[in-house]
């Protein structure tokens, strides 16, 4: 566990969750800490995910913002006996009409933890659905908490009334915050709190190239759910004009240090020209789970907070244009064009124009997508007093910010 005083010194680190969250493990001169203001649940320890990395990078920044005790358990013990008895105990409970009780037999269980410290907010992030089970093995976390909290990066109306079961937990949350805003009212349905929209963040400090821009010696970065009929002509372009073309070769890779993959990611945006993201839907399979409703990529904060320019396409939701609302945010190139090669020629024609756009991402992730801004809107919400490291960090990003010019980026770009 990462204990982090509101003056924003960071205490001893400890991993809390295979005994008791919130309290010293017994031993010599073992001591009781203090109440924290804010209990954060992480799953780190349970899922290592490629993808997942975004949010425990979410849990850090709050554990350097706030007086923070963050536990991440471990899974249960008898890992493989207990899927067994999982799969026993879900599918009987399925045939009789009862709430699955625990994740699905082929993922850990979280490793039971009593919560013995008090605390003014609980907070966590949930991913899938079945990762609301972990909260029926946080013993105590709703008595120990004043208020709870809760943010979903990804819900769809279609999963929600089969997923009911394990959605039912959020009524007792006081405030519910989805990042597919669109699955908002199916939820509501079930008893949760009328869920409000939060979008994801980034490091801003870590992905931005500013004091100091380093050069952009990739010319195409991309990563995540990449367009076949594209890659295949990078790929091209690879071989017949010596495009530096970065893409992932894996799908949902576990990483063994999430610090460690952020730090890759952002090293590498800020030395791309371009990245590239697509609406969730234009990927046809995408649509058998999200019904056709649209919502925001972790990539677009992340690209554009690199300085990286977007080549892709724009969700066509309002919450898209409240984030993303400059010239340029995204350069269009559909999913299927063909027109890679010509797309990139005609930009290379353009600096003035793509150092526009890179300033304005990287002022934008400064300014109202670094994971500070995030936190102050829970908090505010909360209606809980806003610690002075939130304040020093708005200042910090806002003095970083003033230090981004077109000119700066551009020469960066052009060396």
């Amino acid at each position: 566990m990462l204990r982090v005083r509101a003056d924003g010194h960071r205490c001893s680190r400890h991993h809390y969750g295979d005994g008791m969250a919130g309290r010293r493990p017994h031993g010599s001169g073992a001591k009781q800490p203090r109440d924290s203001r804010v209990l954060v649940l992480s799953q780190r320890r349970l899922h290592t995910a490629k993808h997942l990395t975004m949010l425990y990078e979410f849990e850090d920044a709050i554990c350097s913002f706030d007086d923070v005790t963050l536990v991440a358990p471990g899974p249960a013990p008898y890992a493989d006996a207990g899927s067994l008895a999982r799969r026993a105990l879900n599918g009987g409970l399925a045939r009789v009409g009862g709430p699955r009780r625990s994740p699905p037999w082929n993922l850990p269980s979280m490793r039971s933890t009593p919560v013995v410290a008090d605390h003014d907010l609980f907070f966590a992030v949930f991913s899938d659905a079945f990762e609301l089970s972990y909260l029926r093995r946080l013993r105590g976390w709703r008595e120990r908490c004043r208020r709870a909290v809760c943010f979903l990066t990804e819900v769809w109306s279609p999963g929600v009334p089969q997923n009911a079961d394990y959605y039912d937990v959020l009524r007792e949350f006081d405030a519910v915050y989805l990042f597919t805003p669109q699955a908002g009212q199916a939820l509501a349905s079930l008893g949760s709190p009328r869920p409000s929209f939060l979008p994801v963040g980034v490091d801003a400090r870590l992905f931005s190239p500013v004091p100091r821009p380093p050069e952009r010696v990739v010319d195409v970065h991309s990563y995540g759910r990449t367009s076949p009929v594209l890659h295949r002509q990078l790929l091209d372009l690879v071989e017949s004009q010596g495009t530096t073309y970065l893409y992932d070769t894996t799908f949902q890779a576990k990483v063994p240090d999430h610090r460690e993959h952020r730090a890759l990611l952002a090293n590498t945006l800020k030395r791309s020209h371009f990245s590239l993201a697509h609406r969730i839907n234009d990927s046809a399979q995408r649509l058998l789970r999200t019904g056709g409703e649209e919502s925001l990529s972790s990539r677009y904060f992340e690209a554009s907070a690199g300085g990286a320019v977007l080549l892709g396409s724009r969700p066509p939701i309002p919450d898209f244009d409240a984030c993303f609302d400059w010239p340029d945010a995204v350069i269009d190139l559909p999913y299927d064009s063909l027109d890679v090669e010509d797309v990139l020629h005609e930009l290379a024609g353009q600096p003035e124009r793509l150092a526009q756009a890179r300033a304005h991402g990287v002022r934008a992730a400064l300014l109202r997508h670094d994971w500070v801004h995030r936190w102050d809107r829970v908090l505010h919400d909360a209606g809980m007093d806003v610690p002075a490291e939130v304040r020093r960090r708005q200042a910090d990003l806002q003095e970083l910010a003033s230090a981004v010019t077109p000119e700066t980026l551009g020469a960066a770009a052009r060396r």
